[in-house]
């Protein structure tokens, strides 16, 4: 089966932090690629995460709300869905 992504993706590592409503911390969670439109995220549990949520990135000034496209048991695929602009 051939690639099937429209964008090329960056390999990174960077800290993630993951906000969802039901939790009063956030999440922590590694960035592990990253395209124009998506991230890659590495978490303990990706089975507690919802199908939308808002991630953080701070190393690149990066908050969005985003949709899950992939999952497994520790990484979410995920397309941004709508850029948030931080409070200053």
């Amino acid at each position: 089966m051939g690639e099937r992504r429209r964008e090329d993706r960056n390999d990174c590592f960077l800290r993630a932090e993951l906000t969802i409503n039901t939790h009063e911390e956030p999440i922590q969670a590694e960035v592990l690629d990253i395209s124009e439109h998506g991230l890659r995220l590495k978490l303990p549990d990706a089975d507690i995460v919802p199908n939308e949520f808002v991630v953080s990135v701070p190393r690149r000034h990066i908050r969005e709300l985003v949709n899950v496209r992939r999952r497994t048991k520790t990484t979410l695929g995920v397309i941004i869905k709508r850029f948030i602009p931080k409070v200053a």
